[in-house]
C-alpha cells in the first residue's frame, strides 16, 4: 500500500463494501444461526483489509517524538489497537441491531454501524494526533463518505420506482374488536383505529369496528403462547383453546389488544385457520406503534405476507424493519397486494351470506 490514499484504494474499499452488504443479503436467505454470523465474519474481514493495511501504514506517522524505539513502538501498538476496537465496536453494534431486528440482516444496518466507526475515528484521530493528513485520516475519510453515500442509496432505493396500488370499487370489511383487561387506553385505542381507517380509506376499503370489552384471566404462559406459537399444526389445539377464552363468534373478524410482557413480538395475524389480528400496545423510543401494527396485522388477515429478503429493503406495510430501523410508518402496498386484499374481502364476506 503507498503512502498516498489513492484512487484504486478508493475504488477497491468501495467494491468490497458493496460486494459485502450484496452477499450478505443473498447469505441470509438460505442460512441463519451461526454459520450466517460466521460467513457475515468473513466476508467483514474480507472487505476491510485495506483498513488493515492503513493501520500498518499509520504506524508510520506518528509524531516524532524522543522516545526510544521500544516505547515508539508500544505507542504505535496502543493507536493501532485503539483503532482497531473502534471498528470491532461498529461489527458489535451491527450485531446487536441485527438481534433487535430478530436475525434480519438489512443493509442500510451495515451502513449505519460503520458510518459511526468512522465518526469515531475522526474524533479519536483528531484528538490525538491534532491534524487532519495521513493514510489513516483519508482512509477514514472516504470511509465515512462511502458509508454515506451507500446510506441515501439505500433509502432511494427504498422508494425508488414503487406504484402504489390502486382498488376503484369500494369494499366493505367488518372486526370485531377485543380490548382484553384494559390492555388499551381509550384515547390510544381511537387514535389507532382512526389511523386503521384513514390508511384504509385511501385503498378504497371501508373497515367498521365492533368495540368489545372483556375481563380474562389469561396467565403469562397462555400470554407467550399466543404471541410465539401458532406456526405449525401441532401448535393450533392448544392455540384454539386460549384463542377461544377471548372471542365469542371465532369465525367473525377480529382484533385483539393484549398485553404482552413475556414475548418480543408486537403483533400476530391469522393463524390456524383463525381471522384475527393480535395486537401488543407498542412504544418504540417514545413513537406510538400501535395503529401500525394493527393495519400491518389486519393486513394479513385479510391475506398479506411479510416482505421477505431483497424485497425488505423496499417500505412497505408489510416490513416492518424500517419502523424499526428509522421509526417509519409506511402504508405503501403495490397492486398485488391490493388485488389479494380485494379477493380476500368478497371471499369473507361471501362466506359470512352463506
Amino acid at each position: 500500500m503507498e503512502d498516498k490514499f489513492s484512487l484504486w484504494l478508493a475504488i477497491d474499499i468501495f467494491v468490497r463494501i458493496m460486494t459485502m452488504l450484496a452477499v450478505v443479503v443473498i447469505l441470509a436467505k438460505t442460512l441463519q444461526g451461526w454459520i450466517l454470523t460466521l460467513m457475515i465474519f468473513i466476508f467483514i474481514l474480507w472487505a476491510f483489509r485495506p483498513l488493515y493495511l492503513a493501520f500498518q501504514d499509520f504506524k508510520k506517522d506518528l509524531p516524532k517524538k524522543k522516545v526510544n524505539k521500544k516505547q515508539r513502538k508500544a505507542i504505535a501498538n496502543l493507536h493501532f489497537l485503539l483503532y482497531f476496537l473502534v471498528f470491532i465496536g461498529s461489527i458489535l453494534i451491527f450485531f446487536l441491531i441485527m438481534s433487535f431486528l430478530e436475525e434480519l440482516v438489512h443493509p442500510l444496518v451495515l451502513a449505519l454501524s460503520f458510518m459511526l466507526g468512522a465518526i469515531i475515528i475522526f474524533l479519536y484521530h483528531y484528538f490525538t494526533k491534532k491534524e487532519f493528513k495521513g493514510v489513516l485520516w483519508s482512509f477514514s475519510k472516504f470511509f465515512f463518505l462511502s458509508t454515506a453515500i451507500l446510506i441515501i442509496s439505500v433509502l432511494f432505493f427504498s422508494s425508488y420506482g414503487l406504484v402504489k396500488g390502486v382498488n376503484l370499487e369500494e369494499k366493505n370489511v367488518s372486526f370485531d374488536v377485543y380490548i382484553v383487561n384494559d390492555a388499551v387506553s381509550g384515547e390510544r385505542l381511537n387514535s389507532s383505529l382512526d389511523y386503521n381507517t384513514d390508511l384504509w380509506d385511501g385503498y378504497n376499503v371501508s373497515v367498521d369496528y365492533s368495540l368489545i370489552k372483556k375481563e380474562i384471566n389469561l396467565t403469562s404462559d397462555e400470554v407467550l403462547y399466543l404471541f410465539d406459537k401458532g406456526r405449525v399444526e401441532e401448535d393450533c389445539e392448544n392455540y384454539t383453546l386460549i384463542l377461544n377464552k377471548i372471542l365469542d363468534k371465532s369465525s367473525e373478524l377480529s382484533v385483539i389488544f393484549l398485553d404482552n410482557n413475556v414475548s418480543g413480538h408486537a403483533g400476530r395475524g391469522s393463524l390456524c385457520g383463525y381471522g384475527f389480528a393480535l395486537v401488543n400496545p407498542e412504544t418504540l423510543w417514545f413513537f406510538d406503534f400501535t395503529g401500525w401494527n394493527v393495519a400491518h396485522e389486519i393486513g394479513h388477515v385479510l391475506g398479506l405476507l411479510d416482505i421477505q429478503y431483497y424485497g425488505r429493503t423496499k417500505v412497505n406495510l408489510m416490513n416492518d424493519e424500517f419502523k424499526k430501523l428509522l421509526f417509519l410508518n409506511s402504508d405503501f402496498l403495490n397492486q398485488h397486494q391490493i388485488d389479494t386484499i380485494v379477493k380476500s374481502i368478497d371471499d369473507k364476506n361471501e362466506q359470512k351470506k352463506n
